[in-house]
């Protein structure tokens, strides 16, 4: 799910570089100006709707489940995808809407899904999976733009619709495989399905239904449920409706809005590192700095693609949960910060050729080399991080919801900042890299104050992490206490 999610992000940057796209669209005759917005507007149709569907994707997560929620946005992609191909403008603008709608509830029921599925000592490594996966999709956008730039024919419509038109076969392989899953354990036991609960488990964990380990994990999900359906006041009788509001007020508690509010700042901070700029402006980027050509800033761009996806899979299999989620964001905002400041700097002094056609110096080579340096230390922290803290620190009874606000926040801010770039780039020029290598050290900072270690920590405690250890072993006590003095009743009833 997460490969088609980024190279959809990835290969329309550079799609919008291709000459048959310039064309076929009216770009050639337009000013920078007009260029900047049309191209912005197209890029951020897609976001639209991945903010949207964000918060359409919790009620569907909570009523139809995780699994039935990702096979509709699947359906709503490829409806989208279809549309791009048509070669109007209108319908592409309409397409790339659908594709968001389908994409983000993907973002957010995605990363959920893993977290109830996962051991708690593979969870990270299985989330980073996601993120690797992510990293992987923008490869092949990155470098199916570079492909189609050198090999087929810049006069014809082929050359923009084959990495448009990829965008379906990816889809069409998530689909088949989501069909396949299970829902997860926890979402069928919150809907009262208990013993197809523990049948799933047993699948996912290769284990009979009476191994010990088993009946263990079954126990603290059961508890953790029944614990926080007090706390919130659910009932039986409850819509799912008046569950979200239940889990809104929920979110108001103090030290829940704390936990929940982890993975919104950290997707924050994530986008006003400027990932987003790099991602979809890499070419001007690179011509910015007197890269020459498009064919060569469409090959810069892919080995873009390159670096992240090799840190992804280092940081988000070897070390996530061997370093930890606290040290990679701290790392990652550090690494982010030095190469902004350079890019800043090397603009400012040097005043490199923004044509792409002066010659690139040293200095130009280790800017390009800072680069590269960044996308490291974004893709090893705050790529796949926040995905897994907005998954994992949030109680299960607003779970759904800390997941939703986590990738509404990193849409809204993606929108924003693709939006805001080109026209950065014009305007400010080197105060572009300023800006964002600033907003990227505050984010160090908020980390390193106010987000705790949570490699290794099961679901059911991760309340402990938050200093709420005893509350959460008294109502588990007064839990077990009355469910055995219900037992009792009943047994002496039946007497």
């Amino acid at each position: 799910g997460s490969s088609f999610n980024r190279y959809d992000n990835a290969f329309l940057g550079g799609t919008l570089a291709l000459p048959s796209f310039i064309s076929q669209f009216g770009l050639k005759d337009l000013s920078q100006h007009d260029i900047n917005n049309l191209s912005s507007n197209i890029i951020i149709t897609f976001q639209a709707g991945c903010s949207v569907a964000c918060f359409l994707a919790l009620p569907g997560a909570e009523t139809l489940g995780r699994r039935m929620s990702m096979i509709i946005a699947s359906i709503i992609f490829i409806a989208g995808a279809a549309l791009q191909l048509t070669g109007h403008i209108e319908t592409f603008y309409i397409g790339r809407f659908l594709t968001g709608i389908g994409v983000g509830p993907l973002t957010v029921i995605a990363p959920l899904y893993i977290s109830e599925v996962a051991p708690s000592s593979l969870r990270g490594r299985c989330i980073g999976v996601f993120e690797i996966c992510y990293q992987m999709g923008a490869l092949v956008g990155f470098w199916m733009n570079y492909g189609v730039s050198l090999h087929v024919s810049g006069t014809g419509a082929a050359q923009w619709r084959i990495p448009v038109g990829l965008q379906l076969p990816l889809i069409g392989v998530f689909l088949v495989g989501i069909v396949a899953l299970p829902e997860t354990p926890r979402f069928l036991m919150k809907a009262g399905k208990g013993n197809m609960a523990e049948s799933v488990l047993a699948r996912l964990r290769n284990l009979d239904p009476d191994h010990e380990y088993l009946k263990q994990e079954m126990l603290d999900i059961r508890d953790e449920i029944s614990i926080e359906r007090r706390l919130m006041g659910i009932t039986e009788e409850d819509t799912a409706w008046s569950n979200l509001k239940k889990q809104i007020k929920e979110c108001m508690r103090p030290n829940i809005a704390y936990r929940v509010s982890i993975g919104v700042v950290t997707q924050l901070f994530g986008q006003l590192s400027g990932i987003n700029g790099f991602n979809y402006y890499s070419p001007r980027i690179f011509r910015s700095l007197g890269v020459v050509g498009t064919n060569t800033g469409l090959f810069a761009t892919g080995i873009f693609g390159v670096v992240k996806t090799i840190t992804a899979l280092v940081s988000l299999i070897f070390l996530v949960d061997f370093l930890g989620r606290k040290t990679l964001l701290l790392g990652g905002s550090i690494i982010m910060t030095i190469s902004n400041f350079f890019l800043g700097a090397y603009i400012k002094i040097a005043k490199p050729s923004g044509t792409g056609t002066g010659q690139i110096d040293g200095a130009g080579i280790a800017a390009c080399a800072f680069i590269y340096i960044y996308v490291i230390g974004f893709v090893s922290s705050f790529a796949g991080v926040p995905f897994i803290l907005a998954s994992e620190c949030a109680p299960i009874s607003v779970r759904a919801l800390s997941a939703t606000l986590g990738a509404a926040t990193q849409w809204i801010m993606n929108l924003v900042v693709t939006k805001a770039t080109p026209y950065m780039m014009t305007d400010l020029g080197y105060g572009t890299f300023f800006f964002f290598g600033s907003c990227i050290f505050l984010g160090g900072f908020y980390v390193w104050l106010f987000v705790p270690e949570t490699k290794g920590v099961p679901l059911e405690h991760m309340a402990a992490v938050f200093g709420h250890e005893d509350l959460v072993f008294e109502q588990q006590h007064n839990a077990k206490i009355e469910e055995a003095a219900a037992v009792e009743q009943v047994d002496q009833a039946m007497k």
